[in-house]
């Protein structure tokens, strides 16, 4: 049952869901480019009005030709009479079929122009929102569902501007233009070639909607072997330690069989029964050519009439044939662009205040009745109050879940808050620009993120008008300019994903020395030295006591070795503070500190 759900989701995917309000949202931004689009409307209407006058043309040719064989005297020569009858129809097609390819090549050369503008002020509109949504938003989200509507999605609209709007005007042009001018010359042909038509559009309807379970099974089959072979290999080591080789073999095995199916049956689909349409739409051709040759010997037509006819079927039934992929191509990109739409709708930041954060040069911090939740029925702060002194060192620890991180998320506002307040030197954080307040404050998170550009370059990530000099210093202070200096380029070594030779506590260390190179006023170090060894962490730990001064400090950490100098340390569990005093007095305590302390060096 939940694996039919999520084929289910899977195929309802590509369906609209409010087709009517993204079509709308959708002709708004087009309409911006009103202009070209017009012009290309025009050129369509035109090339197509002279593409249908080709088979009149040849028809023309071929009753003058008809009539100058049954006239021919012998008077004069067989190539002079022909070309006599002929120069005036042949003059006419070429006329036609240049003004047609000229014009369409006008259309499609607009419209994709058209459907690229329309692509990047998508795109741009997509980057500035991204900029200005809340962390919780990302929280909510995957990030490949995220990439997914900025890549995916976008491209999906991309291709239907340039090739399906296009193909759907001039079907729709061929398609009038033809009807009209076959009624006008026969409508009892018409009349076969209507009937025709109507069965091939209703049967290329239902073959349409399998042939797209199809591709979506397909589609879908595709991605999760994909991703089981990204796991496999991923989790290569671990697989083998705990011998489930043939387990992870097995699992492979079965979706494999699974898209070797699904693409069977997309290549059925494109390979046999959309040709077995296209014959179908045929009968029409051989019923007209019939009906029509039998009218042509009873003198009720001309044979050029007969002729343009068995045209006209041919430029009526490939468009018809065609409109389930657009249709289906139309749906998808309408789809597609719903989540980028819904995308743009999602609830931005709070607009930033008018104030200024100047005023924060001693880092005197207080949280005042904080109260907070990331989802509204499930509070996790209720009534936070704390006092943190200029040039303190504030080390905040507790169980996974406590709410250690969430303090800092709240002090850095990239969260909002349900309830209180948080001062910064007497001033709300709410009072100021975010970008000022977040200058003021030094953050290193657990996850490293370096850039591929050279060690100097991602030290002086936050303040790149940094000399040499000054990036050298927050390096020594953050004790790793001894590393670098052993590195082949020094500090223009260039890091990249496959960089070799730079440990990932190496990496932490860099990402500390960018921090410190802002010389905030507040400097918050989340669980920043995870990832170095012990003689390290005593290093950072002299450095930082050397960097106390004139600011105040925030270390969240699990390994309790690292806060044992703190000022104050705050016992965090279910978003409260339980405890809190120094190393000694928590100790003296004998309360949560005392038990977390002593499970992790009970055993030294």
């Amino acid at each position: 049952m939940a694996q039919h759900k999520k084929k289910q989701n899977r195929y309802n995917e590509d369906i609209p869901q409010n087709t009517k309000a993204t079509v709308k949202r959708l002709l708004g931004r087009l309409a911006r480019q009103k202009k070209r689009l017009s012009v290309a409307v025009i050129a369509s209407l035109l090339s197509c009005a002279a593409f249908t006058a080709l088979p009149l043309a040849v028809g023309k040719g071929i009753d003058s030709l008809v009539t100058a064989i049954r006239s021919y005297d012998g008077s004069v020569g067989i190539i002079e009479t022909a070309a006599k009858a002929l120069w005036i129809p042949v003059l006419l097609i070429a006329v036609s079929a240049l003004v047609s390819g000229l014009l369409s090549y006008v259309q499609q050369y607009i419209i994709a122009s058209v459907g690229e503008e329309l692509t990047l002020s998508l795109r741009t509109d997509i980057s500035t929102k991204l900029n200005r949504l809340p962390l919780r938003y990302f929280d909510a989200h995957k990030t490949g569902e995220i990439m997914s509507r900025v890549t995916n999605d976008l491209e999906k609209v991309s291709a239907v501007m340039q090739e399906g709007f296009p193909q759907l005007i001039s079907s729709v042009f061929t398609i009038l233009f033809a009807a009209g001018t076959m009624l006008v010359l026969s409508p009892l042909l018409f009349l076969v070639v209507l009937v025709s038509l109507a069965i091939s559009t209703i049967a290329t309807g239902y073959v349409s909607t399998l042939a797209q379970r199809a591709y979506g099974e397909n589609l879908a089959s595709m991605g999760a072997l994909t991703g089981k072979i990204e796991e496999v290999y991923a989790g290569n080591r671990v697989v083998k330690v705990f011998n489930q080789q043939q387990a992870v073999l097995a699992a492979a095995e079965e979706l494999n069989e699974r898209q070797f199916k699904a693409q069977r049956n997309a290549q059925f689909a494109d390979f046999a029964i959309y040709p077995t349409i296209r014959a179908l739409g045929q009968l029409g051709f051989i019923a007209t050519a019939v009906l029509g040759g039998g009218m042509a010997l009873k003198g009720a037509i001309t044979l050029g009439t007969v002729q343009a006819f068995l045209q006209y079927v041919n430029q009526i039934s490939e468009p018809v044939t065609e409109a389930a992929y657009v249709v289906t191509s139309l749906q998808a990109a309408i789809a597609g662009a719903e989540r980028v739409f819904s995308l743009l709708d999602e609830e931005e930041e709070r607009p930033d205040a008018g104030g200024s954060a100047h005023a924060i040069a001693q880092g005197h911090v207080v949280f005042q009745n904080v109260r907070f939740g990331y989802t509204p029925d499930r509070v996790l702060i209720k009534d936070l109050n704390l006092e943190v002194r200029p040039n303190e060192m504030v080390a905040i620890v507790g169980p996974t879940g406590g709410g250690k991180t969430t303090l800092v998320n709240l002090l850095m506002r990239f969260y909002e808050l349900d309830g209180g307040s948080i001062l910064i030197d007497g001033q709300d954080i709410t009072a100021m620009p975010r970008c000022e307040m977040r200058r003021r404050i030094g953050m290193v998170l657990q996850d490293t993120w370096l850039f591929e550009g050279t060690i100097a370059e991602n030290i002086a990530y936050g303040k790149q008008d940094a000399t040499r000099k000054e990036i050298v210093a927050a390096a020594r202070a953050a004790c790793c300019d001894h590393f670098i200096r052993t590195l082949p380029q020094g500090y223009d070594t260039v890091l990249s994903g496959e960089t070799a030779g730079i440990s990932q506590g190496q990496m932490q260390l860099l990402t500390i020395a960018r921090a410190m190179l802002t010389d905030p006023a507040i400097l918050v170090l989340d669980e920043a030295t995870s990832s170095v060894d012990t003689r390290t962490e005593m290093e950072i730990q002299k450095a930082m006591a050397r960097l106390m001064r004139g600011r105040t400090n925030f270390v969240i950490a699990h390994r309790l070795s690292t806060i044992q100098n703190a000022d104050l340390i705050l016992v965090v569990r279910d978003g409260d503070i339980i405890e809190r005093g120094n190393h000694a007095q928590l100790m003296k305590q004998n309360g949560f500190y005392a038990s977390l302390y002593r499970s992790q060096f009970e055993a030294a």
